[in-house]
């Protein structure tokens, strides 16, 4: 099987086996898909790759996003101009900002790129997490979007344009990816109805070990809010490149809420 451990970088630098199986835990645990074999919407992790002679990568581990197979084909028949492309630069270069904010809470060290690169990452120089295994029975039920009020095309829309970019949509409140909840009014005239407040469930048996009461909840508790507050920021750039009517608005003594409305007029990639 083709892993990123056993394949080399021209320079040929191979990467460390063990430090690979720590960031692919940590992305998974953070509820992100990993593209294995480099096929698949998701992370892809392979061995960094010089941009000259003076940029010393051995040893380090690339991050890429690979987006959803629609925005990818319309992406790769398109100029760096047109809609496609530039939706799939920006969810791309967007969600390798995301690893880089939340991957530390995992203890691991992200190495600075050139602007506008690829997201490397060099060793893990803390501990991760302690999470336990898999639990065989099915997360709880949560409320479904329909049942919360939520439009059915905002659902339609979020679950078009997640689709696009790769990002998994939770089914209920309780499962991981993205949740869709109901947006209180802000102010008098503020009609929310039908409108969903984005967020974002890491998985499953990171969110058990945060709230559990071992002495490591605490920092699975990190861990969790690391991810949460990167993917939640990651939204407006990537959801909205790939056709999604978002807003931030700010409710007095309440936390932000990144509203959803539904599709805009012109879409990167046709109905």
């Amino acid at each position: 099987m083709d892993t990123a451990a056993e394949r080399t970088s021209p320079g040929g630098h191979r990467t460390d086996p063990v430090l690979v199986d720590r960031v692919t835990e940590a992305l998974l645990l953070a509820g992100l898909p990993v593209g294995y074999g480099g096929h698949g919407p998701g992370v892809h992790l392979r061995p960094a790759r010089p941009h000259d002679d003076s940029d010393d990568c051995a040893g380090l581990i690339a991050l890429h996003w690979e987006p959803g197979p629609r925005l990818a084909a319309a992406a790769a028949m398109e100029q760096p101009q047109q809609p496609a492309f530039a939706a799939r630069r920006v969810v791309g270069s967007t969600m390798r900002n995301a690893f880089a904010e939340f991957l530390p809470a995992f203890g691991i060290e992200v190495v600075a790129g050139r602007l506008g690169g690829e997201t490397r990452v060099g060793r893990a120089d803390g501990p991760a997490p302690a999470t336990g295994q898999d639990a065989a029975a099915p997360a709880p039920a949560g409320s479904r979007p329909q049942d919360l009020g939520i439009s059915a095309d905002v659902v339609a829309a979020v679950r078009r344009t997640a689709g696009l970019a790769g990002l998994p949509v939770a089914d209920h409140l309780h499962a991981p990816g993205i949740t869709l909840t109901p947006c209180p009014a802000v102010e008098d005239g503020d009609d929310t109805t039908g409108v969903a407040d984005l967020h974002w469930n890491p998985s499953r048996r990171l969110s058990a070990a945060a709230d559990g009461d071992t002495p490591a909840a605490e920092r699975a508790a990190r861990a969790r809010t690391a991810v949460q507050d990167a993917m939640r920021h990651a939204f407006g750039a990537v959801l909205g490149a790939c056709g999604l009517d978002l807003q931030w608005r700010r409710p007095a003594a309440l936390p932000y809420q990144l509203r959803a409305y539904g599709l805009v007029d012109e879409l990167p990639v046709r109905r």
